[in-house]
């Protein structure tokens, strides 16, 4: 198979990185993968001058095996114009069996178009719940790609999407078949996570706290609703005084959680802290992990605490009630219900016992997903775009 793959990661072009690493093993896959990205600073170029970051081989073979990148470089609208123009130039040079956008947004718009016009297969990921009411009423852009989204994916030949929450939504809201839809989480090696331990000046840190809670993501709230916690912990301090939670990341709404806890009189409960490197090891010294997102598409953030032993309360989005089932493996609540977030934060308080067997169960259910492997992984990642020429 020959695979043409429009991405929004600039990261692909950044030799050594994950994301570039990942690419280079899903090209193994295939006989040959070729990948569009979108980045701001690469120096754009003509489809001929193939692979990202200045390497230019004489043979396919001699550059990351079967994997050929293209840049399409310069402001947002610019990339996205400088993307079509490059495939409709690949297409018109090799027979692709597939092509394939990472969303199904304008980027898929693009895949659309190149698709129709020259008869190739269409494959359409979807890592977000964009019908999630929710997802909509976030923000005119949201609004607007969720249209899209009900406009492009019953288009597609076939879609591979990220939770069966996603598959289920597109069946009933879109009346897509089930044939189409492929599921296939996101793959994460949770090892680190596993075989980590706190380090002692983390400790050292945190044991003037008697309940330790920890928040990660990216600080958006319209997604990662950060404010509902900030006001969840302004009650949860009246039974708790010395409780402390951890807000982890970074992103444009960072000075408006600042204010919150300014306002809410948390300074010494509320901690803003920057990404760490090391989160295997910073999970392992918390109680309670917290996700009280508007909508996920799958929820890494989820898995991550899950394998280092970290119970769990969430909102109702995601794998919750895929992968976390409430009252057996942790604590699942409605979505923007402070409440009743609050009593699921409580109940773990009060109740030590239910932590330990929330976290003993959540191991279980790591061990009994599948794909065990990033072998078996691959192996149904190909298995996605196989079912879209089939």
């Amino acid at each position: 198979m020959k695979i043409l793959m429009l991405a929004q990661d600039p990261n692909i072009c950044v030799v050594g990185s994950s994301a570039r690493k990942r690419m280079k093993r899903y090209a193994e896959l295939f006989d040959e993968l070729h990948i569009i990205v979108m980045t701001a600073s690469f120096k754009a170029r003509e489809p001929q001058s193939l692979f990202c970051s200045g390497e230019t081989p004489r043979s396919p073979d001699e550059q990351n095996g079967r994997l050929f990148l293209y840049p399409a470089a310069g402001n947002p609208l610019l990339q996205r114009w400088r993307m079509y123009r490059i495939a409709r130039k690949l297409v018109s040079r090799v027979r692709f069996d597939v092509i394939t956008s990472q969303a199904p947004d304008e980027v898929g718009l693009i895949a659309y178009r190149i698709a129709r016009r020259f008869n190739i297969k269409l494959q359409l990921q979807v890592h977000t719940d964009v019908l999630s009411p929710r997802y909509g009423r976030a923000s005119r852009k949201e609004y607007l790609r969720a249209l899209l989204a009900q406009f492009l994916l019953p288009r597609a030949d076939c879609m591979r999407v990220v939770s069966e929450r996603i598959k289920r939504s597109l069946v009933a809201e879109l009346r897509i078949p089930e044939s189409k839809i492929f599921v296939l989480p996101i793959f994460t090696d949770l090892e680190p996570l596993r075989d980590s331990f706190p380090k002692p000046e983390d400790l050292t840190r945190l044991k003037k706290y008697a309940f330790r809670m920890i928040a990660v993501g990216r600080f958006v709230d319209k997604e990662k609703n950060f404010s509902m916690l900030i006001k969840m912990m302004a009650d949860f301090v009246k039974q708790e005084p010395t409780a402390v939670l951890f807000l982890v990341g970074d992103g444009p709404d960072k000075a408006n959680y600042q204010k919150k806890v300014v306002r809410f009189g948390l300074n010494k409960n509320v901690v803003i802290e920057p990404w760490r490197n090391d989160l295997a090891s910073f999970y392992k010294c918390f109680d309670v992990s917290l996700i009280s997102s508007n909508y996920e598409g799958w929820g890494l953030v989820a898995m991550e605490a899950m394998a280092a032993g970290v119970p769990l309360v969430m909102t109702d989005v995601g794998l919750a009630g895929e992968i976390v089932r409430d009252g057996v493996n942790g604590r699942v609540v409605p979505m923007g219900d402070r409440d009743a977030f609050l009593a699921g934060v409580l109940d773990l308080y009060e109740h030590p016992e239910k932590r330990h067997a929330f976290a003993d169960a959540a191991r279980h259910t790591l061990a009994e997903m599948k794909p065990h492997s990033e072998s078996e992984y691959l192996q149904l990642y190909r298995k996605g775009f196989e079912r879209c020429i089939i």
